[in-house]
């Protein structure tokens, strides 16, 4: 099998898109974060209909960085299938969930500017234009935070490969629980509470992220797996 020989530069690819996807995803996040301002229509009008096209880049930018997230996803399904092909499936579905709903979520954000360009051109009044494109863009704040959700448990799934495998260090699958967990309270907070994410943001869930994604993906493109004993558990799995 062409995986079995190439698995050490496989787990590499896969952690380099995933590091890879922060660029295009963190210059997205920031640029529109600036340009809306949820609590004032009238300035997130002018300033995305001011600054159109490095609006569309950044939604552009967002699903091209889901696209290098999945892809990792998928990769890393091929890596750790030996240690628990049943986990690494529902790690696989955790993960491509996530990236699935934050494309919609992207999405919400075309429904906004579409919105905010018919009040302009007078298609809609300009007040209910601006009212609608708002609840878009709220609409896609929303689908990030349950991307987060299943994104969490996917971090949650890996470590427990890890835990299963006999080809990466132990140590590394708690601390991806602490990331999941890192997630799952960002993101839940956002749904139930609110006023509670202004609390623990930035710290949760990026200080978690950082010491979980961070240590995992950073080990596997320094170190990547070791071969010969991943091909020893993929040969025991044949067995069952």
């Amino acid at each position: 099998m062409q995986v079995n020989g190439n698995v050490r530069a496989l787990a590499r690819w896969a952690a380099a898109l995933n590091l890879l996807s922060a660029i295009p995803d963190g210059f997205s996040v920031s640029t529109l974060r600036k340009l809306i301002v949820l609590a004032d229509p009238s300035a997130t009008a002018a300033r995305v209909l001011g600054s159109e096209g490095l609006f569309r880049l950044a939604v552009v930018a967002d699903f091209i960085g889901l696209m290098f997230f999945a892809a990792s996803g998928a990769l890393l399904y091929q890596v750790f299938k030996p240690a628990s092909r049943p986990m690494a499936l529902l790690f696989l579905v955790a993960i491509t969930m996530g990236a699935v709903i934050q494309v919609i979520a992207g999405l919400q954000t075309m429904a906004g500017l579409t919105l905010l360009k018919a009040g302009a051109d007078m298609t809609l009044p300009v007040a209910q234009a601006h009212a609608l494109a708002i609840v878009h863009f709220k609409l896609y704040s929303l689908g990030y935070e349950v991307g987060l959700f299943f994104d969490a448990f996917s971090s949650l799934f890996m470590g427990v490969l890890i835990l299963r495998s006999t080809f990466m260090p132990r140590i590394i699958g708690p601390l991806m629980w602490l990331d999941g967990v890192g997630g799952l309270t960002f993101s839940i907070a956002g749904l139930l509470s609110p006023p509670l994410v202004k609390v623990i943001y930035p710290m949760i869930p990026f200080a978690t992220v950082l010491v979980g994604e961070g240590t995992f993906y950073l080990w596997l493109i320094i170190k990547s797996v070791k071969a010969e004993r991943w091909h020893e558990q993929a040969a025991r799995s044949l067995l069952y």
